[in-house]
């Protein structure tokens, strides 16, 4: 492939993902930067002839620990941005894979699958922060990453040079556990395991297996916190509209189409 058509395929899935709603779309190179990946979660695990990994991000605000439910109860282990993330993924799969490329979308788990984080990370979407999350500079860590390996060549981004904790100290103040360490970098600075352990206890002692704590998360001063992730609403049908605006609309229609 040559080097115009690498660079019309990148920015055609840029603006693929762009127009679906994800504000930020780059690439990270499996041969670069993944030496800390967990054994078992490496991009060229996911995808043996994998060539490049895209990464995206999607704001989610506030609103990110929302869940759905269907008939009163949950519908699987998701939230709503989970659920979001894994569609667009998808359907970035099926466009690579319409063009003739190979295309998998992992697992996000810290354990196995792929580390989005560091996926993210290594693509120049985000940095890890004291409190181990990815802080983005437009949306601090109120985002959620999205990750697609394929076979297609791309031109690699540069990691960002973004240091939003060097002079903050707030997730180490709220952290109800101590579990942000000041004087380390991050993404030493986040106890793991003091953090799960704690988050456990709550889910434990709430009864809500969906517990979360959240303070750093809210916290976080970098980013805009105001506007609202996501709206969940219905298309419009002509079956709900009032008798006289259906007929009428009936009638529009019908005209346009002769």
């Amino acid at each position: 492939m040559s080097k115009s058509s690498v660079t019309d395929l990148k920015s055609e899935i840029a603006r693929f993902l762009r127009d679906r709603g994800a504000f930020q779309v780059r690439v990270a190179s499996p041969l670069v930067g993944f030496e800390k990946a967990i054994r078992g979660c490496h991009p060229l695990d996911v995808m043996k002839k994998g060539k490049s990994v895209i990464v995206f991000a999607i704001y989610v605000g506030l609103d990110y620990y929302r869940i759905v439910k269907v008939e009163g109860k949950t519908a699987g282990d998701d939230r709503i941005g989970y659920i979001f993330r894994d569609w667009l993924a998808y359907e970035l799969a099926e466009f690579l894979k319409a063009k003739g490329f190979s295309a998998v979308f992992p697992y996000g788990h810290f354990d196995k699958g792929l580390s989005f984080k560091l996926a993210a990370h290594e693509a120049g979407v985000g940095v890890y922060g004291k409190c181990g999350l990815i802080i983005t500079p437009e949306y601090g860590p109120r985002v959620n990453i999205g990750v697609v390996v394929t076979d297609a060549v791309l031109e690699p981004d540069e990691k960002l040079d973004f240091n939003p904790c060097k002079a903050c100290k707030v997730c180490v103040r709220v952290c109800p556990v101590e579990a942000v360490r000041e004087g380390l970098d991050p993404p030493v600075s986040h106890n793991r395991e003091e953090c799960v352990n704690f988050i456990q206890g709550l889910r434990d002692e709430s009864g809500d297996p969906k517990f979360f704590c959240g303070y750093c998360y809210d916290k976080c001063p970098v980013g805009r916190t105001g506007k609202r992730g996501f709206w969940i609403s219905r298309y419009k049908k002509l079956v709900n509209l009032r008798r006289r605006d259906r007929e009428r609309l009936i009638q529009k229609a019908m005209l346009r189409r002769r």
